[in-house]
């Protein structure tokens, strides 16, 4: 549980930066040179999936609550995948 805990935490820590460097990517305001905002642009990609990929119709038809909604669970998604890995990987020990 407490794996589960900080690699949700450090996934949502994560997303804060990647989410704001999507947009400006969006904009068109990162330079070729920005390659520490590119990445973390880059990195909102990687976070937004699965919910955003798979469901990306009902997310965008319910609003901003479920978009929001959606990388909450995503953060969750990659917490839970990170604990799993750790235990197995204890368990082999």
């Amino acid at each position: 549980m407490f794996v589960f805990l900080i690699s949700t935490s450090i996934v949502g820590l994560l997303l804060i930066p990647s989410f704001f460097a999507a947009f400006v990517e969006d904009e068109g305001n990162l330079r070729p040179g920005d390659t520490f905002w590119i990445f973390f642009a880059r990195l909102f990609d990687v976070i937004r999936f699965p919910t955003h990929t798979l469901m990306w119709p009902m997310i965008t038809a319910a609003g901003p609550i479920t978009y929001f909604g959606g990388l909450f669970i995503n953060c969750m998604f990659y917490g839970l995948v990170v604990e799993r890995i750790t235990s197995l990987w204890r368990k082999k020990e």
